[in-house]
């Protein structure tokens, strides 16, 4: 990966940028636009290797931030640099980008919760024969717990049939079209809204799957998750409640889909809620009426960035007298989606 790391130095404007955060290259404090967090981001691509400081997800190089920003471990960052080095999208003698100017006043931001929550409201709740619901089995994913028949689907999940999604180009806003997504309510421990995150689907074949699209002007891979907040830093603590706390019981994953997967993988397993990322499960807020947490941690190669995490997560709960258990899978690079998988494979078989 060393090679790749030269190759990709003093490119991480356009690499980053072609993921639709141009807007955050700059060498000065500003919303993270990973976490969200206000005012605590700084992109300073010390020597062209897009290294970057946040006050709430750390510190890191242009591989890191992709992961924070994706939710994804480092094969699939740097399969996305691989794919865009590749594609012949950057000179052959890199030029190093000269820095940005600052801007001394900061924006004032405005509170989109209301226009977040219409979002949501207007979503479909899911049924059996949703598409959300449809490519979450393609995924592996029943929605049914172990002991139980019938599945359970989690309220805090819609489907929106035309979703607009947006990228950027040249700094300016692209509208790509409205798309079919799945869409999850992003709370606070007592059910206030912070966020939401979006699941862009396609069908193909009779199937429902992720959004394969790319830029319409690089050709490069576009996101097909993404999150809207109420304003910078509202993330911070908040979770996807999936199923509502039971006997005093929650356990907490990154994904959505690697929760689910968790709760018909583990026996007993309590309701589950995702934390969306790594930083999200380092700082949830924990509600006051739980006295057991499971923690579910990725086993993210070649950084430990979820088992970090989760370990951050159980001292705190440790510390506020919950019991906890920590569970990870034991092949690098997998998550409970990857151990269900391979749960029910071995069943068959």
């Amino acid at each position: 990966m060393n090679e790749l790391r030269e190759r990709a130095r003093h490119h991480w404007q356009g690499i980053l940028g072609n993921l639709g955060i141009s807007g955050s290259l700059k060498n000065k404090h500003q919303p993270c636009p990973c976490c969200g967090g206000k005012d605590r981001f700084r992109f300073d691509d010390k020597d062209g290797y897009g290294t970057f400081i946040c006050n709430q997800c750390g510190a890191g190089d242009g591989f890191k931030l992709i992961m924070n920003l994706l939710h994804c471990d480092f094969k699939h960052a740097a399969g996305i640099v691989e794919s865009y080095l590749g594609n012949g999208w950057v000179n052959a003698h890199p030029i190093a980008h000269p820095p940005i100017k600052t801007q001394e006043k900061p924006e004032k931001q405005q509170d989109k919760q209301a226009k977040l929550l219409s979002i949501f409201e207007q979503a479909q709740p899911l049924t059996a024969d949703s598409p959300a619901v449809q490519y979450l089995h393609q995924r592996g994913i029943t929605l049914r717990a172990r002991a139980r028949i019938a599945p359970e689907i989690p309220q805090m999940l819609r489907f929106q049939a035309a979703l607009p999604y947006w990228t950027h180009h040249d700094g300016e806003p692209m509208h790509m079209g409205n798309r079919p997504a799945m869409i999850a309510a992003i709370t606070t421990p007592n059910g206030e809204l912070q966020g939401i995150h979006c699941t862009y689907l396609q069908q193909r074949n009779d199937a429902w799957q992720k959004l394969a699209i790319v830029h319409p002007q690089t050709g490069e891979p576009l996101p097909a998750k993404k999150m809207q907040t109420r304003y910078s830093g509202a993330l911070t603590g908040a979770a996807v409640q999936l199923y509502p706390i039971q006997n005093n019981r929650l356990a907490v994953a990154e994904g959505i889909e690697t929760a689910l997967a968790a709760r018909e993988l583990l026996p007993n397993c309590p309701p589950v809620w995702a934390a969306l990322s790594a930083n999200g499960m380092a700082s949830l807020v924990l509600p006051n009426s739980i006295n057991e947490l499971w923690i579910i941690a990725d086993h993210d190669t070649p950084r430990p960035i979820g088992m970090q995490a989760a370990e951050t997560l159980a001292n705190r709960a440790i510390k506020a007298g919950i019991a906890v258990k920590l569970w990870q899978p034991e092949t690098q690079g997998w998550d409970a989606l990857d151990e269900l998988t391979r749960s029910r494979r071995n069943s068959i078989s």
